[in-house]
């Protein structure tokens, strides 16, 4: 960040900082949404070098400091992303060659762990998302070494999660639902879900997310689970939300799921247009939202930065207002 200050003052705040106790078990008793968290820091629009995984050993007290933060303005889960691809390191997007993190990124990410824990989440959501060249989205024909490498990571990383104690859910690829004609993301969701489910069970995991500004993605959920799908289904949305969540529900029960509860894995920043048209979607719909975890991107069209222009989200009042 470049000012020392900072630093030493979000060590001291954070070593006067009492975490919450442990809250009940999110499965049996849902309680509030929260924020996926990727970012410590902007400089301007600049984002790289602070990647909450990959910096973790750079900034260690900033990001207990703001988990802190986060958890005392009422939020009470969390979303982290783990992007990797087969290459090198950028700042953000960890070598994962072999099917393994770097010994620094494993600590990074145990480090991490035990921060989330201790500043008192109920439960994280550890969120992959693949890049060039391990993305199947781009994958003109088969890849079964870049395949097997995106397994072997997912095996590796859930094992350092489970390791850390903390409740959690796996995201296995992020808005990796296959849509239309997407032949290959379609057989890379059949045969990770396969795998996963073999090995692990269905219990921990969302599947892949949808991107609900994608309108073919919900239509191929049965494709992707044939008779054995997860028990909550991960929905992104913005914009039109109302609009986007009736359809991805009336394409779930025309596809036979009828009774799944939805996450809102991503949503607008700390947005009351967002939550007030997910309350009204669910009461017309009847489906419900086990929790929602905002995306650090604001509504606004005057905004300058692709994608991320909060660091950190620590502000979840407009969707706790509305019961989120």
């Amino acid at each position: 960040m470049g000012d020392a200050r900072v630093f030493a003052l979000a060590a001291l705040l954070l070593a006067s900082a009492q975490a919450p106790a442990a809250a009940a078990d999110p499965v049996q008793a849902p309680v509030p949404g929260g924020s996926n968290y990727n970012f410590y820091y902007l400089d301007g629009c600049y984002r790289e070098p602070y990647q909450v995984v990959n910096s973790f050993n750079k900034a260690p007290n900033i990001i207990a400091y703001q988990l802190a933060g986060m958890r005392a303005s009422g939020q009470s889960r969390i979303s982290v992303g783990v992007f990797y691809h087969r290459g090198a390191d950028t700042g953000t997007i960890m070598d994962s060659t072999g099917g393994q993190l770097s010994e620094q990124n494993k600590q990074n990410l145990t480090g991490l762990l035990t921060a989330i824990k201790q500043a008192g989440f109920v439960e994280v959501s550890i969120v992959f998302h693949a890049t060039t060249p391990n993305a199947p989205d781009e994958w003109e024909d088969w890849q079964q070494d870049l395949y097997q490498e995106n397994w072997q990571l997912i095996r590796a990383v859930r094992a350092i999660v489970v390791a850390s104690g903390v409740a959690y859910r796996i995201d296995l690829g992020s808005e990796l639902t296959a849509s239309t004609g997407q032949s290959m993301v379609l057989r890379y969701d059949e045969q990770l879900w396969k795998d996963y489910t073999t090995e692990f069970g269905s219990a921990d995991t969302v599947g892949f997310s949808i991107n609900s500004n994608d309108p073919g993605q919900v239509l191929n959920v049965g494709k992707v689970y044939g008779t054995t799908p997860p028990s909550m289904f991960d929905l992104h949305m913005y914009g039109s939300e109302y609009e986007q969540f009736v359809y991805d529900d009336t394409q779930l029960r025309r596809q036979g799921f009828t009774s799944q509860p939805v996450i809102i894995g991503e949503s607008y920043y700390d947005d009351k247009t967002t939550a007030d048209a997910l309350v009204r979607a669910v009461k017309d719909t009847g489906r419900p939202i086990h929790y929602l975890t905002q995306w650090p991107k604001t509504r606004a069209n005057n905004s300058q930065c692709d994608q991320v222009d909060v660091a950190p989200p620590s502000d979840f009042s407009a969707y706790s207002a509305a019961g989120f």
